[in-house]
């Protein structure tokens, strides 16, 4: 498709009305993201308020994405033209869920209503489990997260924040049979692990000049693992990420299943 397709039909999503706002950008930076075929980036901005320029209306708490579409070299001098957790001053064109950005009038600007709703959300939020204590919010991306030690290994604890508690103590209760029996579901795991991805190992072992042991046998792959985290979902599911002991050149590994003690898939990312 033609950049100028691309464009045409981006733009065809929202409204031809150029407005003046003043908006709070949310706690992750801006992204891009391409379809495939596409030669345009999608960039964006989470916002979590906007008002009106000039208009005697309170502002709008809401969460909208500011998006803009930008060829390769436009996407290289755009990564920084918005901050995270700022107000800025826009033109844009809006849509029901949606801005796209027509202009950036003032990088940082000061509106006393709009300062009191960034700074309430700046403060942390926490998450109190009578079971495993404490979690934190991380903002950027929505998740719950804590320093754990699990099977003898250290690392974080992750799920997601959402509106209804009660899908959040789901995912919990994923965590509760996780950690209580740990050495258990840590054999299950790294037993699966192994079982799947061994014979990819010693692929990658045969293409590493410097490796220092001619074959990875199951019980070593198994011992070159190490905990990353574990995250933890409505229903069961569960994701547990590796380190791969540079099995795989410092790729993850994950392992995803559920707590009826079935895989889904063992594989390397990163």
């Amino acid at each position: 498709m033609s950049k100028t397709r691309e464009k045409s039909q981006f733009e065809s999503r929202f409204k031809e009305q150029v407005m003046e706002v003043i908006a709070v950008t949310g706690a992750s930076g801006i992204s891009a993201g391409r379809a495939g075929g596409n030669q345009m980036w999608n960039a964006s901005i989470p916002l979590i308020a906007w008002k009106a320029l000039g208009s005697n209306e309170p502002s709008i708490k809401e969460e909208l994405r500011l998006e803009w579409l930008v060829d390769d070299e436009e996407w290289e001098k755009t990564r920084d033209l918005l901050g995270m957790n700022s107000i800025a001053r826009l033109q844009v064109r809006k849509a029901e869920k949606s801005m796209m950005l027509v202009s950036v009038i003032e990088k940082d600007y000061r509106d006393d209503e709009l300062e009191i709703i960034l700074q309430e959300s700046l403060k942390p939020v926490f998450y109190n489990d009578d079971v495993l204590g404490i979690f934190e919010l991380n903002k950027g991306i929505k998740v719950f997260e804590k320093d754990i030690s699990w099977a003898g290994e250290e690392g974080y604890l992750y799920f997601d924040w959402n509106e209804d508690r009660t899908v959040m103590h789901s995912a919990l209760k994923t965590a509760y049979e996780l950690f209580k029996e740990q050495d258990k579901w840590n054999r299950k795991i790294r037993g699966y692990a192994a079982e799947e991805l061994v014979e990819l190992a010693n692929e990658w072992l045969e293409d590493n000049e410097e490796a220092e042991m001619n074959k990875i046998t199951k019980e070593i792959f198994v011992g070159l693992m190490k905990l990353s985290s574990i995250s933890v979902y409505p229903d069961g599911d569960f994701d547990l990420f590796f380190d791969d002991g540079d099995m795989f050149w410092g790729h993850s590994i994950i392992v995803t299943g559920n707590i009826n003690g079935e895989f889904s898939s063992a594989e390397i990312a990163g």
